[in-house]
């Protein structure tokens, strides 16, 4: 079992927990006093507790020492398109799950889904949740962050400042393999909607230094592209020892 806690838990060796961890935990998983959980802070540590006590609304844990999880290269990030509905929730989901570190959305030109700023909040909150318990799933110490940034493709694109910059195009000449093993120390990827990027994110992206590639001989959908240029590049790390 993991848990995520607060950073200063793990430095004062206990925590307390409630509300919904403790319902799952000590309802219905139905752990008791002895019970192994393992507990991470979502920055890159975790460590081994035991569960001292459990109380009908709280439980305490007795945290061992941390340890940190060593970070894998390169740091990636995607800049998502807004998609529709649970294509977007399950977007997320598998992101975290091949690895990628920060997740931004944006609002696009040819987006099915408009967001106003309260039903924006909400789906940011929502997003950020889904990483969460991805990361727990997929045992990683480690919760990437979801922000749904202003200004659109542009903006985000102007604003990245990774060492290498790459737009998924299924026209594009060059190919994602060429850039798998890279020795630069963060990437990041622009994926766009469910109808494509309009030409004038394409060159507001090359404008940036993105570079177009292709992923390979079929044409994915929105919310599989990022995840399969990810799971590229996690699985080239693994490969070739860039670490």
């Amino acid at each position: 079992m993991r848990l995520l806690v607060p950073a200063a838990a793990l430095a004062a060796g206990r925590a307390e927990v409630s509300g919904d961890d403790h319902h799952y935990l000590f309802r219905v998983r139905r752990l008791a006093p002895g019970a192994a959980v393992v507990v991470f802070d979502g920055e890159g540590h975790e460590a081994d507790a035991v569960v001292e006590a459990v109380e009908a609304a709280r439980a305490t844990l007795r945290i061992g020492p941390a340890r940190v999880e060593p970070a894998p290269r390169p740091r990636l990030t995607v800049i998502q398109g807004l998609i529709k509905g649970e294509r977007m929730d399950w977007c997320v989901q598998k992101l975290v799950e091949v690895g990628v570190d920060e997740i931004v959305v944006v609002a696009t030109a040819r987006a099915v889904v408009r967001l106003d700023a309260a039903r924006a909040a909400s789906r940011t909150a929502r997003l950020q949740a889904i990483a969460r318990e991805a990361a727990k799933q997929a045992r990683r110490a480690t919760v990437p962050t979801v922000t749904l940034a202003p200004g659109g493709v542009a903006a985000a694109a102007a604003a990245a400042d990774e060492e290498l910059k790459l737009l998924c195009h299924p026209g594009a000449a060059a190919s994602l393999g060429a850039h798998l093993g890279t020795a630069a120390a963060s990437v990041v990827l622009l994926v766009g909607p469910e109808g494509g990027l309009a030409p004038e994110e394409v060159e507001a992206a090359a404008s940036a230094g993105f570079e177009a590639v292709r992923l390979g001989a079929t044409v994915l959908r929105a919310e599989t592209a990022g995840v399969a240029a990810v799971a590229a590049f996690r699985i080239a790390d693994t490969t070739t020892g860039n670490h």
